[in-house]
């Protein structure tokens, strides 16, 4: 529904403030964008407001609804607060179903509604989001439309940190490193998040000057609309990595390495207490600032990650303390204004090492207030409910939802609601919400539940937000037809959405289909669903029958994605019940041809929609080049991501599994067809199928489009394969 916002204007003589007030193009053209023509229902002033959080005001009056708020920002989310509330408008990316607005608005009449949050910054985004969800390939108009859905849900803090190649070789062609021996340090574009926090180096690289000279024209436009929409972005800084090259321009320099990660090679690191440390990051930040302005008279907020998953190299609380503190003060030698913004999933992922008193002395180490804390898996594991809200430091509750993009339906509204509420009346330093998924584009009720909460501080009674989520979720005049919808809802609410969840549950459940073949594997914790799969069988039903009593339903791309979602989750389900049957030899054979069937059918299903194909995600990945050659290093980042992710026997295989179309069918199909036919053979041997199939693995992952044709466009077929998974198993 995007049209032009010029167009708008001067066509619709869409409704703006007075220019004393401040300018409100930058809320318009959202609302343009994302509602069309519709967005002339409102009226929007920017009032003169110097507080820390965002407020909005809004009434409707005279078939027109005005919107008044202290930002662009808060006048976009005051207009969403106003669309969900009395027009059931629901916003979804494109991906997952898409936005579901009514063909026409009735406006009436409104008494006044004032909503301020509580919450300094509700940030988005997680460093690895970058990677997974395929950001280094975006282009604008994808960008502009994450903004776009950002603002809508009141994000004024998202982490944004493109363009850092382009610094970076400032940087280090200042201190003496030639281009050869930038691009040997570099990582692939896939790969930049691990690349920045150290814990790889080389791997699918290098970037090319196409990439640094793309990315660094986006990063421009990326911020420019972020501010004037009134975020304040959360920026690159230096966290201590260096090329292995740097030693040798700077022979003075105390050169260390790191403790390796998840088998890749250890990397090079300069101590935050030297010298050297504070050069580099003065000399970033610097010519960052200068490249892509900073705040004169406002904080400016950077991100560093010293120790994603790597141990530092002694536990001495002094120690500990004085490398924080140096981190912030090269900070603030470079920018008087700097707050130092870092990531707190060490404390969650190597908790051996990270006791109180460790953290404690890591988090006081900038001055107070200097420092804000992700707490990246609160919903699950609250690192500020055992560390006194982080000894006084600012926080950001944050939720993860997704780990790797896994495909696979998961959610935990009670826990997030509880545990959001909490924060918010126990934390004393609880400054942000936020969500900070590996992934995003899958589980949209996720994300329109945790958003709800930014400008409402009670806890959500969840059976009511699900009716009202599956009102606004799809349109229906047919009573029958919504009857089954709620039906369908309170079955997933009941079981994928919630149910009991075994402790430590990072996101969906496994699908057997993505695990490297092996006998056994229905005995494996992590495949096992935490509900009863006739649930999600039963929903689907359901879900049928509301298209059967309102056809139209099957027209609207929100339905089609839940509809076939729901019956790729049948299969996946089905497929770990036929996995019992796989503890032997001739159990495994037996159920062959069954197992087979099931990966066809959810390649059948899944090429109903783009954004879960293969062929999709490479296509993407490679119109994002400069060159030929810069295509095939794309597509070979965009392969490996989503299976080996790492070298040839990586550990991280199938770290970022992905039910997609012709991956189903051109990587996990032939891969368990090998097994079969190795079964079937003589004496069979796991060690020697392991790494047979691992080679395999490789070539695979060596393929160009020029090799094999994926599908890239949808078939129109996935309803119909839909209906027959249900009569299937029902």
């Amino acid at each position: 529904m995007r049209t032009s916002f010029a167009a708008l204007v001067s066509v619709l003589g869409l409704a703006s403030a007075s220019s004393t007030a401040g300018s409100t193009d930058a809320a318009l053209e959202v609302l343009s964008n994302v509602l069309g023509p519709l967005a002339t229902s409102f009226a929007l002033e920017l009032l003169p407001d110097n507080s820390t959080t965002a407020s909005f005001t809004y009434n409707a009056k005279g078939g027109q609804v005005n919107v008044r708020g202290n930002t662009n920002g808060a006048l976009v989310a005051g207009a969403h607060d106003w669309l969900k509330n009395h027009q059931d408008v629901s916003l979804s990316w494109t991906a997952t179903g898409g936005d579901s607005v009514p063909g026409s608005f009735e406006v009436q009449d409104l008494e006044e509604v004032t909503k301020t949050s509580p919450y300094q910054h509700v940030y988005d985004f997680n460093v690895c989001t970058y990677g997974y969800s395929g950001m280094w390939w975006w282009d604008w108009d994808r960008w502009s439309y994450e903004l776009d859905r950002m603002a809508m849900n009141g994000v004024s803090s998202p982490l944004l940190i493109l363009g850092q190649e382009y610094v970076w070789n400032q940087v280090w062609a200042e201190v003496g490193l030639s281009q050869d021996e930038i691009d040997e340090w570099n990582a692939g574009p896939a790969y930049a998040a691990w690349f920045y926090m150290g814990n790889l180096k080389n791997w699918q690289g290098p970037v090319t000057a196409d990439y640094q000279e793309r990315t660094r024209q986006l990063q421009h436009k990326i911020l420019d609309k972020a501010r004037a929409l009134g975020m304040t972005p959360v920026l690159p800084s230096f966290p201590g990595f260096v090329p292995d090259s740097y030693g040798d321009a700077v022979p003075d320099a105390d050169v260390k390495q790191s403790s390796g990660w998840n088998g890749f090679v250890s990397v090079s690191y300069l101590d935050p207490s030297s010298s050297q440390f504070a050069t580099i990051s003065k000399s970033f930040i610097e010519k960052y600032c200068f490249e892509f302005g900073c705040n004169d008279d406002a904080p400016n907020y950077f991100a560093a990650d010293l120790y994603n998953e790597l141990s530092p190299p002694n536990n001495d609380t002094e120690y500990l303390n004085t490398v924080s503190a140096a981190v912030y003060d090269a900070m603030v030698a470079a920018d008087p204004n700097a707050v130092w913004v870092t990531q707190g999933w060490m404390f969650y992922s190597d908790g051996d090492f990270w006791q109180r008193e460790q953290i404690e002395a890591f988090v006081t180490g900038p001055p107070q207030d200097k420092l804000v804390i992700i707490d990246l898996y609160a919903e699950e594991h609250p690192i500020w409910a055992d560390t006194d809200s982080f000894f006084g430091q600012p926080f950001i509750y944050s939720t993860i939802f997704n780990f790797g993009g896994r495909s696979g339906m998961f959610g935990r509204p009670t826990t997030v609601t509880q545990g959001i509420t909490d924060a918010l009346e126990n934390a004393e330093s609880i400054v942000g919400l936020g969500a900070a998924p590996e992934a995003i584009e899958q589980n949209p009720v996720n994300y329109d539940f945790l958003w709800d909460h930014v400008f409402n501080t009670e806890e959500k009674d969840v059976d009511d937000f699900f009716k009202k989520y599956v009102n606004r979720r799809y349109k229906t005049g047919v009573d029958a037809a919504g009857e089954k919808l709620q039906a369908a809802w309170r079955l997933l609410q009941t079981s994928v959405y919630q149910a009991d969840q075994p402790s430590g549950m990072r996101g969906a459940v496994v699908s057997v289909f993505m695990e490297r073949p092996r006998l056994g594997l229905a005995g494996v914790q992590d495949l096992i669903p935490y509900w009863d799969p006739k649930y999600v069988v039963d929903a689907l039903g359901d879900l049928l029958a509301a298209a059967d009593a309102d056809p139209s339903l099957e027209q609207q791309t929100s339905f089609r994605f839940d509809a076939i979602n729901v019956a790729v989750q049948c299969i996946v389900d089905e497929a770990f019940v036929t996995a019992q049957g796989m503890d032997t030899d001739a159990g495994a054979i037996e159920v062959k041809d069954y197992f087979l069937s099931l990966m066809d059918v959810a390649e059948q299903l899944l090429l109903d929609q783009p954004e879960r194909m293969l062929g999709y995600w490479i296509a993407k990945a490679r119109m994002a080049a400069g060159s030929p050659e810069e295509a095939d290093l794309l597509e070979s980042n965009a392969r490996h991501i989503v299976t080996t992710w790492g070298e040839k026997g990586s550990g991280l295989h199938e770290y970022a599994f992905h039910t997609w179309a012709g991956l189903v069918g051109s990587f996990y199909k032939p891969r368990w067809e090998q097994f079969f036919q190795a079964l079937e053979g003589d004496a069979f041997d796991q060690d020697d199928f392991n790494s047979q199939v691992i080679d395999w693995e490789g070539e695979w992952t060596s393929l160009t489009v020029r090799d094999v044709e994926l599908e890239s466009q949808p078939n129109g077929q996935g309803m119909e394969v839909a209906r027959r998974v249900y009569e299937m198993l029902k």
